[in-house]
């Protein structure tokens, strides 16, 4: 399978999703659709705005329905209208498979580096701005 998703800021996007629709804990909410693998369905649109959208901490999926529906078809999905209060999104290349899933554990992954490769960065940052500070109160307090 290749993989068509888009990489960078929008692979966040793509991984929080993928996160909360395999979330088996939230299948009464949203999951895999039942009969396509490369879709899933919002099964009661109330309780994701109460449960998982206000909840969120991030601002990358949207904290209201229909900010959720727009940055979902901005990300290539498409909308089925399945009954009341369910709704249906497909997508080609985000699929319910084990490679995805991999590829999806390693994105995170590779996230979870370069932010801490970022915090250290900042840590010697800090330690050096410190020992700047110090040696500046040394020179400052040395009396000839």
């Amino acid at each position: 399978m290749v993989c068509k998703l888009p990489a960078g800021s929008s692979s966040s996007f793509y991984l929080q999703l993928y996160q909360i629709v395999d979330d088996r804990s939230s299948d009464q909410i949203i999951s895999w659709s039942k009969t396509n693998n490369n879709s899933f369905v919002v099964w009661d649109l109330k309780r994701l705005r109460r449960d998982i959208l206000l909840k969120s901490s991030s601002v990358l999926l949207g904290k209201n329905l229909p900010k959720f529906m727009a940055k979902l078809r901005s990300h290539g999905f498409k909308t089925v209208f399945k009954g009341p209060g369910e709704l249906e999104f497909s997508h080609d290349d985000f699929t319910r498979d084990p490679l995805m899933k991999k590829m999806m554990a390693k994105a995170l992954a590779e996230k979870i580096e370069r932010f801490d490769a970022q915090i250290k960065t900042l840590k010697c940052r800090l330690k050096a701005k410190k020992a700047s500070i110090k040696v500046e109160t040394l020179f400052q307090n040395l009396c000839i």
